[in-house]
């Protein structure tokens, strides 16, 4: 879930070796995704779904460029709570020219793929872009991260609400039979 000021978004993750599914709901209904985006992670493709329409798309993405900013300040705390059933460290990334703390509450499982994940959707949200920035965060996932000002004011909150591990099959992250490729 995310929340800002404006509007809270509902998303639902499906992850299968190197594959990932990102499923957006409109507030109304949650039982139908609006549009879903699929994630090939060794291929470096991301094609973007519209259900109603039976169309989709393959979405060109910009590689991924670390750069040197000597202005963000890390800490990874020792700081602890309990979300989803997993034992999450607190890291804290703060940069104060971009008047800007991102606190993530992170768990380390078998979360391999979400390093290259943020890196092929290559967001510049401050949430993905900072929790790059983090050395040593593979294997890791932020289970609440949270956006404010450095005075504390709040600008965004991601959540994970719950996490489900079961066998997921393949066709969930195959292009339908019926879909047409908007690009032809």
């Amino acid at each position: 879930m995310q929340i800002t000021q404006e509007d809270t978004l509902y998303y639902k993750y499906y992850i299968k070796d190197r594959m990932v599914r990102m499923d957006s709901y409109d507030k109304g209904n949650l039982k139908e995704p609006e549009s879903y985006l699929m994630f090939y992670l060794d291929q470096q493709l991301i094609y973007a779904f519209k259900p109603s329409k039976k169309m989709y798309v393959n979405l060109m993405n910009k590689p991924y460029h670390s750069t040197q900013d000597d202005n963000f300040r890390i800490l990874k705390t020792t700081n602890t709570k309990k979300i989803n059933g997993y034992k999450c460290y607190q890291w804290r990334v703060r940069n104060k020219e971009q008047n800007t703390e991102v606190s993530y509450w992170v768990a380390q499982d078998n979360f391999d793929f979400f390093e290259d994940f943020l890196k092929l959707w290559n967001r510049s949200e401050k949430h993905a872009s900072y929790f790059l920035r983090i050395p040593d965060i593979k294997g890791y996932f932020p289970m609440l991260s949270e956006e404010r000002t450095t005075l504390r004011e709040e600008k965004m909150t991601l959540k994970v609400i719950e996490i489900q591990k079961q066998q997921l099959s393949r066709t969930l992250f195959e292009v339908p039979a019926d879909f047409k490729n908007y690009d032809h």
